[in-house]
């Protein structure tokens, strides 16, 4: 009569690459997503300064200037009659450089989004509007 042998499993080599494999993946896939969520945090921040740019465009047209403004806390700003309470939880966003020909709209992340950075758009009535977005500080 046979001896049968009902062992079965894993050796340890085929373990360790598997570890290796699962790490590997992990090394690559963990800072794509961290960037892909820094930057739905950004697109937050644009957002934002999306209504800041369309109330600056209706000041201006009754005004001979754009206005500065500063949205950190409440998110509410008087001159602007613009309402950001919603992305003034994340973020700190100040208009400043006001003048007849731009502005410069700053919005810096704070507590979960400190990790998101700045955002910063500066308006030309030549250019328009472009995005600047320095890299995070650490």
């Amino acid at each position: 009569m046979r001896k049968l042998n009902l062992q079965r499993g894993f050796t340890l080599m085929e373990l360790m690459v598997v570890i290796v494999i699962v790490a590997i993946l992990a090394a690559v896939a963990v800072p794509l997503y961290l960037n892909y969520v820094n930057d739905a945090r950004r697109t937050e921040a644009r957002g934002a300064i999306g209504a800041i740019i369309t109330a600056e465009q209706t000041h201006r047209q009754q005004n001979p200037t754009y206005v500065t403004a500063d949205f950190t806390g409440t998110g509410l700003d008087a001159a602007l009659n613009c309402d950001l309470q919603e992305a003034a939880h994340n973020w700190n966003i100040v208009v400043t450089a006001a003048d007849e020909n731009g502005y410069t709209v700053t919005a810096t992340g704070i507590g979960t989004m400190v990790d998101a950075g700045v955002v910063r758009m500066i308006y030309t009535r030549a250019g328009g509007a472009v995005f600047d977005t320095p890299p995070p500080t650490p």
